[in-house]
């Protein structure tokens, strides 16, 4: 579709060329029956450049809003009255800010290298690719800082594969990396890389193993590894999770950590599953972990004490409890765990939207020894385009993460055709962040890219959560607040109501700014 909105916005770029502007402007494109995405092709993308240098008392509030802003840059001062006789008819929220209470400490946020966003990105021109990896990665983009790899084949496939599908090869003497690795991931982990202003935080997670290790002989329709737990075919599936992480580390790609599985119960509450899995009860887990899989990345630097992170559960919340407990009272089992991995999909399902009682839960029992991270989330519902209301449901929950003590929080796919696959199992999928048409050569950014931008983009690695207090609080508005490495402080507010509200912040006795938050908007607020 194209349209005068379309041809006006080419002109603001052109004007922001000319005049010497440097963040690329989005292309718009409005959805019948939605909201709108940005379009990009093989000679242009949107960009937002990296925050500049602020003067003393100076706050740059960045906007993304359902009626069309995207990161849209607005810089005001401390201790200046911006209210006017419109404002005073509007909600007024205060917000007190304490940086000298802090809690925990940011791992960063991303999304994974799938072999369905590979498979996107190869189909349009190489150019196309780049810029989208530098829209995701570079600090010219929203800056992920978090990278998920899969261990072999996913849903998000075109084909069940693993890395060594001949029968009984306890010893791995077939174990090879796929063309889905070098074509589809590898190349484009390479660039990421090479363009992030941050040490990529890179973790792998296994969706199941070789067929003949499972117990129903299948990739997917759940099963568990043959024999006893403990015994060989544990011990080789162990030993297959180490090769990936050698063979990966031969092209100069080195993980941060692993998963130990991806929805272990899902596994197996499932007998019919659709796609790849393993059922791998609690028990099952704690006993891998302890006699097979812990001692093996020990034994081949990948342990604790090299920095690796090994990350127990990554399934969905309400799980969460009662499969942790098991593990960490074990010392054994519990002495190689770094991290407690969880998804984001039955969130919704609570009062408020979030599981507040279940983080806290676990943040009283285990927060001291180890940290949350949210590693997979995506819109259940195949690609839907333009629709706002999907950035909304993000920041809602990554606001809610963050507030109860979550260090990370990564999206699925980076990039799906316009149907939401490829995937091998199923004829639908998920909603993504990027879109991409493959025969018009041109992708679609998605409303939910710059949702998770507003919080990659402006809280980097190691930034700290603070306190803050908010007085006369409304439904909609929710607000988390953190203090960067480089000692500046970001304030991300999200407001899904139907009415504006004045935001007031107040830093100290002498120090405060407001600001009118509009319906339906994302704001970062950095100085």
């Amino acid at each position: 579709m194209f349209n005068y909105y379309i041809i006006f916005c080419y002109i603001l770029v052109v004007l922001n060329v000319v005049t010497g502007g440097n963040q690329r402007e989005c292309i718009v494109e409005r959805v019948p029956n939605a909201d709108t995405v940005c379009v990009c092709n093989a000679t242009y993308c949107d960009d937002i450049p990296p925050v500049p240098a602020q003067k003393v008392g100076s706050v740059y509030v960045f906007e993304s809003n359902k009626i069309g802003y995207r990161f849209k840059q607005t810089e005001i001062m401390f201790n200046r009255d911006y209210t006017t006789d419109t404002f005073a008819t509007l909600k007024n929220v205060s917000i007190t800010i304490n940086k000298q209470i802090t809690y925990q400490s940011i791992n960063g946020f991303g999304g994974a290298f799938t072999d369905s966003t590979g498979q996107m990105l190869k189909c349009v021109n190489e150019s196309l690719a780049d810029l989208l990896i530098d829209s995701y990665f570079s600090s010219n983009g929203i800056e992920y800082s978090i990278g998920r790899i899969p261990i072999g084949g996913t849903d998000y496939s075109d084909r069940p594969y693993s890395y060594d599908d001949t029968d009984e090869d306890l010893e791995l003497k077939h174990f090879e990396l796929q063309k889905e690795d070098n074509e589809w991931k590898i190349p484009f982990i390479k660039k990421a890389l090479s363009v992030s202003p941050h040490k990529l935080k890179l973790f792998g997670s296994p969706w199941s193993p070789p067929s003949w290790m499972k117990t129903n002989h299948k990739f997917n329709e759940s099963g568990s590894i043959r024999g006893d737990v403990g015994g060989k075919y544990y011990q080789s599936w162990a030993n297959y999770i180490v090769k990936f992480l050698d063979a990966y580390k031969s092209h100069d790609i080195h993980l941060w950590g692993i998963t130990v599985e991806n929805e272990p119960v899902m596994g197996g509450l499932l007998p019919k599953h659709l796609f790849n899995c393993l059922n791998l009860t609690a028990q099952q887990e704690r006993d891998f972990v302890k006699n097979n899989l812990g001692p093996v990345l020990e034994k081949s630097g990948y342990g604790k004490a090299q920095g690796f992170q090994l990350m127990i559960f990554d399934d969905s919340s309400n799980y969460m409890q009662s499969y942790l407990a098991p593990i960490l009272a074990d010392k054994e089992a519990a002495k190689y765990v770094s991290g407690i991995a969880y998804h984001w999909y039955v969130n919704m399902l609570y009062p408020g939207g979030f599981p507040d009682t279940i983080f806290e839960d676990i943040h009283q029992k285990y927060g001291q020894n180890y940290f949350l991270m949210n590693t997979e989330a995506c819109h259940i519902n195949g690609a839907e385009e333009g629709r706002w209301d999907l950035a909304e449901r993000y920041a809602n929950d990554i606001i809610k993460a963050l507030n109860h003590y979550v260090s990370g929080w990564v999206e699925w796919n980076m990039a799906l055709d316009m149907r939401g696959g490829p995937t091998w199992p199923v004829t639908y999928g998920c909603g993504g962040t990027v879109n991409i048409d493959c025969e018009k050569g041109v992708a679609y950014k998605q409303p939910s890219f710059y949702a998770l931008g507003h919080f990659s983009k402006f809280i980097p690695p190691n930034s700290r959560r603070v306190n803050h207090t908010v007085d006369n609080p409304v439904d909609g508005l929710l607000i988390v607040t953190l203090v960067r490495p480089d000692n500046r402080t970001v304030v991300v507010a999200v407001n899904k109501g139907n009415e504006d509200i004045v935001l007031n912040i107040t830093v100290s006795t002498d120090k405060w700014v407001s600001h009118k938050i509009g319906s339906h908007s994302i704001q970062s607020y950095i100085w």
